[in-house]
């Protein structure tokens, strides 16, 4: 009888979430981010918002890694306080001490940026990778209707205005994987390019042995390769020596708590949240992200449409890192946009399950850091479950 009432109670939330009502709020929330936006920029001082940050925020990090490869002093990227004398002649009052834990590769994407003024290159980095944001949604959806949603979603406010890299992720991952049909060395070239945030390519070995995509695993093999040469040529050996120095003191960051963790999605980060010993919330979080592997592995070995399998491979890759954060959240439009085209049919639940993962990057950060709510995991998880629950007949 609970189990029926469950059910009649998830069905009866899935009512609530009709094709006008999500219009209607994703209407209201672009209004609202325009508003907030415009609210920002008449309120920035000396260069910096209410808070003390530069628009943008994260994105002084690019800016100031910029300014040092242009002068030829690239290495210094990785010395925290002279790349801070290296943000203070894009914002001057900027204080807040940013690390740069990116490898070489990604050293090559933002160098120019310092070519023009702070809000010049923010403009334009935010406009790039919305526009690629964008593409890769319509091309999901294959419906125009679905840039409404697509602007609305929170996951692309978090990171507009943090000036930070989700875009580009979902360009490269989304894209890359829903390209693996009609353009596979494309696709291949795409996914290869992740070398600038190699954790979310932790997956893809893995599944694309799994569905036998040979010239993707080419393709990627060759533009991944080519990048780390270039990046090498560019900033010597000793770049990738720096580069895994940082990453190594990010790992003791991010487990010593130092690292905001109620931003962070993962498992082991909401088992920090609540306390747990380290080696209890690696532990956990391993069992976790090998049972999602094994789910994705089992999805790609089989006939599921492609749009299903790139969903399932961003949910799988998002719960197994350990390591992420809000604004990395962006990549959930791919599996949000691959279940609500086959949500017609599927478990009650299924809907609700979507809008939970629509609203996670937006409600993680306060829910973690004023309540103790860490909502990511169980966001992911009930997403990955309205992925892997969409009925076979519809899967065709």
């Amino acid at each position: 009888m609970r189990s029926r009432g469950a059910v009649a109670s998830l069905a009866a939330l899935d009512r609530l979430v009709t094709p006008r009502r999500v219009r209607a709020y994703a209407v209201i929330l672009v209004v609202v981010y325009v508003a907030g936006f415009a609210v920002l920029l008449a309120t920035l001082r000396h260069g910096l918002d209410p808070r003390g940050n530069p628009p943008g925020a994260d994105f002084i990090i690019f800016y100031g890694v910029s300014v040092l490869t242009l002068k030829g002093q690239a290495a210094l990227a990785y010395a925290p306080r002279l790349l801070l004398a290296a943000e203070q002649t894009a914002v001057a009052a900027s204080r807040g001490l940013y690390l740069w834990t990116y490898p070489p590769t990604f050293q090559l994407f933002v160098a120019p940026l310092a070519l023009v003024k702070y809000g010049w290159a923010l403009a334009g980095w935010t406009a790039a990778g919305l526009a690629a944001y964008l593409a890769v949604v319509r091309g999901l959806a294959r419906d125009g209707r679905a840039i409404l949603l697509a602007l609305a979603f929170p996951g692309a406010f978090m990171n507009a205005t943090q000036g930070q890299t989700g875009f580009l992720l979902t360009a490269l991952l989304g894209g890359g994987l829903l390209l693996l049909d009609e353009r596979p060395w494309l696709a291949g070239a795409l996914l290869g390019l992740l070398a600038i945030k190699p954790q979310f390519g932790l997956l893809l070995p893995l599944l694309l042995l799994a569905g036998g995509r040979w010239k993707a695993i080419a393709g990627a093999a060759v533009s991944s390769l080519a990048l780390a040469a270039v990046a090498t040529l560019a900033f010597g050996p000793d770049a990738w020596r720096d580069f895994l120095a940082a990453a190594a003191k990010t790992g003791g960051y991010l487990v010593a708590g130092a690292l905001p963790i109620a931003k962070d999605p993962s498992l082991f980060a909401a088992l920090k949240l609540w306390g747990a010993p380290t080696v209890l919330a690696l532990a956990v979080h391993a069992v976790s992200a090998v049972i999602a592997a094994a789910l994705a592995w089992r999805v790609w070995r089989g006939p599921a449409p492609l749009e299903l399998k790139a969903g399932v491979a961003v949910l799988a890759t998002l719960i197994a890192l350990p390591y992420l954060f809000d604004y990395d959240l962006a990549l959930l439009a791919v599996p949000i946009g691959a279940a609500a085209k086959r949500a017609g049919g599927a478990p009650a639940g299924v809907k609700s399950a979507l809008v939970l993962l629509a609203v996670t990057p937006i409600l993680l950060a306060p829910l973690g850091r004023y309540l103790h709510v860490p909502i990511g995991p169980a966001a992911l998880w009930c997403g990955l479950w309205a992925l892997l629950a969409t009925p076979p007949a519809t899967r065709a």
